[in-house]
């Protein structure tokens, strides 16, 4: 049995904790207070077959006598935290005394000037943004709350749909725990989980952590279970697959629109690959490598060890933080469990802020030399320098060679992705190619660099043998009178598809029932496949989370693109209708019982949704501030037109995204009646512009807000 020995050397940084909270006066956000109480967190989790719905209700209040905000009675809160880019989060409820008030979604432009009270007459009490997808697949959140009050708490909920992982024979998620720990908040210790079941009572497993408590409560249908929250804990919470006999199929129609989610089973082939012993020696500098964090890596390469390695395999970890920590002194079979154990005993610990490369050189030395086969290494490392000159390295790279048997292969995964490169024999490399290349050529490994490859990518290609996964996978379904189509596969594995690991797809379809499933399974020169026929009785009955899954695919498939402003454009009127956050758009919620210049999910003449921003008036509908620019898009001229209702102060600018202020076109006196002005952008980028139009009458106050888009 020929063994693998990989080292995991990962030296590389996660900046900080991303996940924070903090109070902080509305005219000076960056003197910011820590010391806010999360008085109680509750998830109550729903599996909806191939996804899960996260309902994470958040409690927060502040009592702490600072000094700089002894004056202050109304402050402002932010919670920044982190969920994985696939997450689709599509609902945010603010509790304001016995109301539930639902958060409205625009584009984000518009809903951080009305949630500003620089810049609108009203302030309104939540604001809930994303940024874009970072390089370890990641995306960052800001929630902002007005006021928080002493004394006084604060509830409120976002709800966001998550694709299972595929493992064994079940589906895991990873808990929100990160997102409820920050490095400068005391926090919680405690979170209340709520699993509701359909049929049978289910008490679903949850692996990282210790129960507080379970039990199952027949009057919620769901089982509750308390778990601790700890600081660096990644907790797992397995569920029962979907699929009977082969495949899971559900669907839901919505107008005219038919939705589909699947999972079924690949086809099975000879599987004929070398064992592999696999070492993973962890050396985490949390400090050195820009947008990757320590906790993404780990619950990544579990989820990636899961399912690239089958029970022939055998692993083990060493992991650097104040003290080196093995996962155990031999090695340990790839089952699900035995990885269960082995992350569990390495993950519960708080990496250091330096790098340990040499002493776990020498601890993987003496731990392959006890045993009597051969195995690969595999370093990942983002140790920025040694302190040695260029000949001293390379000498001391052929020293460590030497200490490993004869053909023992070490690979390098360089994650340090900061920095110059050097200009060395007549090309450019990192500060450290030539030092791991002098280790891993001899010896026939690979160098790997996350400066031009994502981690996935890397791990991917380094796990998956030839044989050991499908190149590509497809799923065909004739029904009996249409087709399939706008399919998106769910958890993709960029063209390593694990064998035995179950294909989730999510689609539309027209046409009847019975359906012909044909899946494929391609791999070198040969493709392997199966049909199954599946009836209407055999359908289970789905809900609208079905199409916002399949929305909130979409819309990350159009993020993956070019930017355009046509595109740009899209996303931002499917966020509107859908319900979905994205980076282009916010949710905010609204006071109640006030005129905002906003109409949200109104439908137009045609019976469609009008996303367009306008003033609608509760008190007076008759009195209505106009505005149209045309045409729209243009290039580089657009007119706008707009209809006074009552005599007032008219101002009239133009903003780009970023709320710069690029041209104010009218600021006088005007009386009621209609007026034209002209935009002219032949000096702007092509892009998405706003148009405000401000009225200030005698009695009240008017608002539109429109996208201009230029296209040059």
């Amino acid at each position: 049995m020929k063994k693998y020995l990989v080292v995991l050397l990962l030296s590389f940084a996660s900046l900080i904790n991303a996940t924070e909270f903090s109070v902080y006066e509305a005219n000076y956000p960056t003197v910011k207070d820590y010391n806010v109480n999360l008085d109680e967190a509750t998830l109550v989790i729903r599996p909806l077959g191939n996804y899960v719905e996260f309902n994470l209700y958040v409690t927060v209040s502040y009592d702490f006598k600072s000094w700089f905000f002894k004056n202050y009675n109304e402050l402002e809160f932010k919670w920044l935290f982190n969920l994985p880019s696939d997450a689709i989060l599509h609902e945010f409820w603010y509790w304001e005394g016995d109301s539930i008030i639902s958060a409205n979604v625009m584009d984000k432009w518009t809903a951080e000037l009305l949630f500003s009270e620089i810049s609108s007459p009203l302030r309104n009490p939540g604001l809930l943004t994303q940024s874009s997808i970072s390089k370890d697949g990641q995306v960052a959140h800001e929630l902002r709350i007005f006021p928080v009050k002493r004394n006084e708490k604060r509830r409120f909920k976002i709800q966001y749909l998550l694709p299972c992982r595929p493992t064994g024979n079940g589906m895991r998620v990873w808990l929100p725990m990160n997102q409820l720990i920050s490095d400068r908040t005391s926090g919680l210790n405690k979170l209340k989980i709520l699993y509701k079941y359909e049929n049978e009572p289910y008490a679903p497993t949850i692996i990282g952590t210790s129960l507080i408590s379970s039990s199952d409560n027949t009057k919620l249908a769901a089982w509750e279970i308390e778990i601790p929250i700890e600081k660096d804990q990644f907790v797992e919470l397995e569920m029962p697959s979907p699929i009977k006999k082969d495949i899971f199929l559900s669907t839901y129609s919505e107008g005219k629109d038919n939705f589909y989610q699947l999972a079924v089973n690949p086809p099975t082939i000879p599987i004929s690959k070398t064992p592999r012993n696999i070492l993973f020696v962890i050396d985490f500098n949390r400090f050195n490598t820009s947008n990757l964090d320590g906790d993404f890596l780990l619950s990544y390469l579990k989820e990636s060890l899961q399912q690239s390695l089958s029970p022939a395999d055998s692993i083990n970890i060493v992991a650097a933080y104040d003290n080196t920590i093995w996962g155990s002194d031999k090695w340990v079979s790839c089952t699900k469990d035995e990885l269960d154990k082995l992350f569990q005993k390495i993950m519960m610990r708080s990496f250091p802020s330096y790098n340990n490369l040499v002493p776990l050189i020498n601890e993987s030395v003496s731990f392959l030399n006890k045993q009597n086969k051969l195995a690969e290494v595999l370093f990942l490392t983002n140790t920025s320098t040694i302190n040695l000159d260029r000949t001293s390295q390379l000498s001391l790279a052929d020293e460590i060679v030497k200490k490993f048997k004869p053909g023992t292969k070490l690979h390098f995964m360089d994650l340090y992705n900061s920095g110059y490169l050097y200009y060395n024999n007549g090309y450019y490399e990192t500060q450290m190619q030539s030092f791991y290349g002098q280790m891993s050529y001899p010896t026939f490994g690979n160098l790997f660099f996350l400066r031009y490859n994502t981690l996935k990518q890397m791990l991917y290609s380094f796990l998956y043998e030839s044989i050991s996964h499908f190149e590509s996978v497809e799923v065909q379904l004739n029904f009996a009178d249409g087709y399939a189509h706008s399919k998106h596969f769910i958890a993709s594995h960029e063209g390593y598809y694990p064998l035995g690991t179950p294909i989730l797809q999510i689609g539309k379809f027209d046409g009847k029932f019975p359906v012909d499933v044909n899946v494929f399974g391609k791999y070198r020169t040969t493709t392997s496949n199966y049909k199954v026929t599946i009836t209407e009785d055999q359908v289970q009955k789905g809900n609208a989370q079905i199409a916002t899954a399949w929305y909130g695919y979409h819309i990350q498939s159009l993020l993956k693109l070019p930017y355009d402003p046509i595109t740009v454009s899209d996303i931002i009127s499917l966020s509107i209708k859908q319900n979905i956050l994205t980076p282009y758009s916010g949710f905010l919620i609204l006071n109640t019982n006030e005129n905002h210049g906003y109409c949200t999910n109104c439908k137009d003449e045609s019976g469609g949704y009008n996303t367009d921003v306008k003033n609608e008036s509760a008190k007076d509908s008759t009195l209505s501030l106009e505005a149209s620019a045309y045409p729209n898009p243009f290039n580089p001229v657009t007119t706008i037109k707009y209809k006074l209702p009552v005599d007032g102060t008219v101002k009239l600018n133009i903003y780009n995204l970023l709320g710069e202020n690029i041209s104010q076109l009218v600021d006088l006196e005007q009386q009621a009646g209609t007026y034209t002005s002209t935009f002219n952008g032949y000096r702007l980028a092509s892009g998405i512009y706003i148009m405000v139009l401000n009225l200030d009458g005698k009695s009240k106050h008017y608002r539109v807000t429109q996208k201009l888009i230029l296209m040059k």
